[in-house]
């Protein structure tokens, strides 16, 4: 990659980009941060002419269709988000010899696997909102633009609506909640995830290696349940205490009794070539999130 002079990012209200603005300036000091509002991604044909206006030489698209539930009801949508405007981004990057941040998920894989996913496992993903993701990763690289492709996982961000805040809203209403303990992943925060993207960039910039596509991850893994323990035990009596049932994602479907997207059972990132690349440890899920219960408690919903 050479030397960053105009940036774009898309997504700047979401819980990635919302992080990322703070800390883009570090790379680049020409930088747009675009809402839906400044461009909506549903309308194809105003991508290239914001682009071609702007004329980038980096563009972060933070921006995506995230709620798996609703992606199964409203697929159009979603693959008219994840897919379509990509595939619209990437081909003008490529013209325009311009490089591509997009991110990616876990959602690609079918969580069938014992050990956590590597960059090179086969993705098999069973859920649309993971097809679409799956579907856009091939059009970035079809498109043959200079790209970097960052896989995610459980995301959660201090504002905005993420899974530790629903649990948060359940506990403020009921005196029993069900959980499901058989799903693993990793919980990661929005502001670990935008930090780390700057740094990744920094080190493509220094070093003039691109891996392509990388894992974005801290370590260590949890499920629902254990993951509802932890806000509990770290409420600091903020929040009142409530009966955690264990169950089976199998389970969890029949109590919804509804349309629930099915999810990976294994969600867990392999980050070894991540760390390898940035010759950095990552920090432990736990010591991030602990620090943050007091907030999300604060920030939830009602």
């Amino acid at each position: 990659m050479e030397k960053i002079n105009n940036i774009i990012l898309l997504g700047q209200s979401g819980q990635i980009g919302s992080n990322l603005k703070k800390k883009i300036r570090g790379i680049a000091k020409n930088i747009r941060c675009l809402s839906k509002k400044d461009l909506n991604l549903e309308k194809l044909s105003f991508i290239k002419t914001k682009l071609d206006t702007f004329k980038p030489n980096l563009i972060i698209n933070a921006s995506a269709f995230t709620k798996v539930d609703e992606a199964e009801k409203n697929k159009k949508k979603c693959f008219k988000i994840n897919v379509s405007s990509t595939k619209k981004i990437a081909e003008w990057a490529f013209k325009n010899k311009c490089f591509l941040v997009h991110y990616s998920t876990v959602y690609i894989f079918d969580g069938k696997k014992k050990k956590p996913w590597n960059e090179k496992d086969k993705a098999k993903p069973i859920n649309y909102y993971g097809k679409c993701k799956l579907e856009a990763e091939k059009k970035i690289i079809s498109s043959k633009c200079d790209y970097l492709i960052l896989r995610l996982n459980w995301v959660y961000n201090e504002k905005g609506e993420n899974f530790p805040k629903k649990i948060i809203r359940i506990i403020k209403k009921k005196k029993k909640i069900f959980l499901v303990n058989n799903q693993t992943g990793t919980p990661n925060d929005a502001k670990f995830i935008s930090v780390m993207t700057i740094k990744i960039l920094k080190t493509i910039i220094q070093s003039k290696i691109n891996p392509k596509i990388l894992n974005l991850s801290a370590r260590g893994s949890t499920n629902y349940f254990d993951l509802a323990k932890k806000i509990l035990e770290n409420s600091k009596g903020k929040l009142k205490k409530v009966e955690l049932i264990p169950i089976k994602s199998s389970i969890y479907t029949k109590i919804k009794k509804k349309n629930v997207a099915e999810r990976p059972l294994n969600s867990l990132l392999n980050i070894t070539k991540l760390e390898k690349f940035l010759n950095t440890k990552m920090p432990d899920w736990e010591n991030i999130f602990i620090k943050k219960v007091p907030t999300l408690i604060k920030n939830y919903k009602k």
